[in-house]
């Protein structure tokens, strides 16, 4: 079984080093298991993204695979530093969904690579509450912070005044103080990483793009699809990957193969690049995989394979 482990890990890093040969750069990966939980960027991924980063070292340029429905945007600032830390060029490549603050992530890069299936979204901020059945929900800021003005507006409307206090009494002031504050944080984020690196020409479309992401009464859902073509629109610097290139078909292998072995070991989070993986789970938490031992060599083309 751990043979089969090995061999399977193994297949799916020398997909990474043969993405590499095309793009000619050097590639790591942070990818999150959407049938798991809690698989949300947090507090617990500097570290493996440090150990990742300097088995990589240094280097010119940089591609970071990211699929993640997002999380704290506060860590998320945090493994943006570290990546354009360890280069002078860094890409963000998306397969398949990189989503609320993993498209903050992605917008520190200075291209965005996407396939047809690719996708990132709005970033404007959800705000962690309790339902009155004490079950964690995730509310819009926005939505918050719009209540007030939606109380005032059925007062006008002639609304029952006992019915206007009891919704008033519902409203929290730290609470809409806290989605201001989160909303603020968001919109200076993505202007700040993209006024300094994909956009740092046009300063004034960095700040476009940072209001338009962060705003919800445009997108209506923080789900929403944002494909190559709407992002492009936004104006971000898109490369598109065509679906007919060895480039896309090595990408979406690699990723299916990483999101199979998640859902099979139980994996949350997967940080790896062509020489190493360190998986995150919750039963066994964080584990180190080495790359294999490689065996003698002998004289056949095999032999030569990386690792």
């Amino acid at each position: 079984m751990v043979s089969l482990i090995n061999e399977r890990d193994t297949a799916r890093r020398q997909l990474l080093g043969e993405i590499e040969k095309i793009t000619k750069t050097r590639v790591i990966a942070y990818l999150a298991n959407p049938n798991a939980s809690p698989n949300f960027i947090d507090h617990n991924d500097p570290v493996p993204l440090n150990d990742l980063l300097e088995s990589v070292g240094d280097t010119e340029r940089l591609d970071v695979i990211i699929d993640s429905p997002g999380g704290e945007a506060n860590v998320t600032e945090k493994l943006a530093i570290m990546c354009r830390e360890h280069c002078k060029i860094q890409r963000a490549i998306v397969p398949n969904s990189a989503k609320s603050a993993a498209t903050m992530w992605a917008l520190s890069s200075d291209r965005i690579l996407m396939g047809y299936l690719s996708e990132i979204g709005p970033i404007d901020p959800q705000i962690r509450m309790v339902d009155p059945q004490r079950r964690i929900t995730f509310v819009p800021a926005q939505s918050i912070i719009d209540s007030v003005g939606q109380i005032h507006q059925m007062l006008q409307q002639g609304i029952d005044q006992r019915v206007a206090i009891g919704l008033i009494q519902k409203l929290d002031p730290a609470i809409i103080d806290v989605a201001n504050n989160a909303i603020q944080f968001s919109v200076q984020f993505a202007e700040r990483w993209l006024s300094q690196y994909m956009l740092k020409e046009d300063p004034a479309k960095a700040k476009e793009i940072a209001a338009a992401l962060s705003d919800n009464r445009r997108w209506l859902s923080h789900g929403k699809r944002i494909g190559i073509q709407e992002a492009t629109a936004l104006g971000l610097k898109v490369d598109p990957i065509s679906r007919r290139s060895k480039l896309w078909k090595l990408l979406w292998e690699y990723y299916c193969r990483a999101q199979m072995m998640m859902n099979a070991t139980g994996t949350i989070k997967l940080f790896e690049c062509k020489s190493m993986g360190i998986n995150i789970s919750i039963l066994s938490g964080m584990q180190r995989v080495p790359p294999p031992e490689r065996p003698p060599r002998t004289p056949t083309a095999q032999s030569w394979l990386a690792i």
